[in-house]
């Protein structure tokens, strides 16, 4: 069964509602406002409170009396910039193709830019993305997003709260070329330093499963 995503709307102590980010054709859909119960005896780990408006992932089940998530573990998210022209020619001049791109990797994507006080367009030369889900989702969307000429490329950022997780080291072993900013580069939404990934696709791969254990929770 492919998992599924939603937002938990609704949490109290030991249970919850969650709304699916995708269609249930279900019968018993209409029940509870169209929300997921969820218990924390199905949450991954077990028993963990989950926060009202966090992603998570899900597998559905119907047990007579209503739909239920189980499985339900909270979605981690990489953050990575993108430059405009690059981000056009993969999502579309105005983000059209990106339900298509969430749906063929089975993550959810944020995509923020800078706008002047008067509403016009800023000097910021590229778009900040997130990518939420599973690392298993995560990494082949953001090397798929960073792929250029047979390599891979990746402007990612590190908040500043999670430097001190960071292991370039480690990193090192699986991909040589990495550049850590000594300066903060993004202060909103958080503090944010970057780090230049460049590979091949096994290469990066390799490191971002590394990178997403050490500084994603």
């Amino acid at each position: 069964q492919v998992p599924m995503s939603g937002r938990v709307v609704d949490w109290r102590g030991a249970y919850g509602w969650i709304d699916a980010q995708s269609l249930i054709e279900h019968q018993e859909i209409s029940s509870h406002q169209g929300h997921i119960f969820v218990h924390c005896e199905d949450v991954v780990p077990k028993w963990k409170a989950l926060t009202v408006g966090a992603l998570v992932e899900f597998h559905l089940y119907y047990d007579g009396r209503g739909l239920g998530a189980e499985a339900c573990a909270t979605q981690k998210v990489l953050r990575l910039t993108i430059p405009w022209a690059l981000a056009q020619a993969r999502f579309g001049e105005q983000g059209e193709r990106v339900p298509e791109f969430e749906m063929k990797h089975q993550v959810s994507i944020r995509a923020y830019q800078w706008v002047l006080n008067h509403g016009g367009p800023s000097a910021v030369p590229f778009v900040l993305f997130e990518f939420w889900g599973s690392p298993r989702s995560i990494i082949p969307a953001v090397v798929d997003v960073s792929m250029t000429d047979q390599k891979c490329e990746a402007q990612l950022l590190v908040p500043e709260s999670r430097l001190w997780k960071l292991d370039l080291a480690a990193l090192g072993q699986r991909c040589a070329s990495l550049e850590l900013s000594r300066d903060v580069v993004l202060t909103d939404p958080m503090r944010c330093h970057s780090l230049t990934m460049k590979g091949t696709l096994e290469e990066c791969a390799k490191a971002l499963h590394l990178l997403m254990g050490q500084v994603c929770d």
